[in-house]
């Protein structure tokens, strides 16, 4: 006896006859299931779905940043934590400089923080925040985070102008920003088809990634100094000049 195709099988089918570039072709197991790790062959992106092929929010993963694990356990995957989500926002950043935070297995910050571009090295909180003190220059001995006492709940305050003061890593925390995808979203979906209409919603629409801090001027590019980056349509330096020139 012949069973008959499954949603998965149904959806795929459907999606592989369609001759479109981009269009997301699910993936079905042996049993004619979804896989629980669904990729799109076009952008690069993964994601985790359930049973009936539908994403799972906080899963999904750009092209180059490390994979969730999307075997279920207990019935349940584990969303990306706040230092997964900062981490894979910063690796979109196309920037000089941006500090990428490092996470252990289970997703949370690594006592120590490094930035790859000046080689300074510093200590944080459970909540990725810089604690005041802590920072130690290239060429110099680390602090070893891991044994400092009150690392996990120490709260830093900026009460001073020093680099190890000055402010937190920037993208600790992606929830204040406006929460919109970028223009050049590199997993923006790809499979809400209007030519699979009728057929069993494959896959939820996609969902907006946090907007990064690219605009910010990330405080480890230059701990000393007091300057920051021009500001956009500052046109006080042009107003002075075309002063000067009328007085002339």
């Amino acid at each position: 006896m012949i069973r008959p195709k499954t949603p998965c099988e149904i959806a795929r089918d459907t999606a592989m006859k369609i001759v479109m570039p981009g269009v997301y072709v699910p993936t079905c197991d042996n049993d004619g299931q979804y896989t629980h790790e669904q990729c799109s062959g076009s952008t690069g992106c993964c994601w985790c779905v359930n049973s009936s092929g539908q994403k799972i929010p906080g899963t999904e993963t750009p092209p180059g940043t490390p994979r969730i694990n999307c075997t279920t356990q207990n019935g349940m995957i584990r969303p990306k934590t706040p230092c997964e989500i900062a981490r894979d926002t910063a690796m979109k950043i196309v920037m000089p400089g941006v500090y990428v935070p490092t996470c252990d297995n289970d997703g949370q910050y690594t006592h120590e923080q490094c930035s790859g571009s000046t080689g300074y090295c510093w200590c944080v909180n459970s909540s990725g925040q810089k604690i005041p003190g802590t920072e130690t220059p290239p060429g110099t001995p680390r602090i070893n985070c891991a044994t400092q006492i009150g690392v996990e709940n120490y709260k830093p305050t900026r009460t001073g102008h020093s680099f190890a003061e000055n402010d937190e890593p920037p993208l600790a925390d992606s929830s204040s920003e406006e929460d919109k995808p970028e223009e050049s979203e590199p997993c923006t979906s790809t499979d809400d088809d209007s030519s699979l209409a009728g057929q069993e919603q494959v896959v939820a629409p996609g969902l907006a990634t946090p907007t990064n801090n690219a605009g910010e001027d990330p405080t480890i590019l230059d701990p000393d100094s007091d300057s920051s980056l021009p500001v956009p349509g500052d046109s006080g330096g042009a107003a002075a000049k075309s002063d000067s020139q009328t007085k002339t």
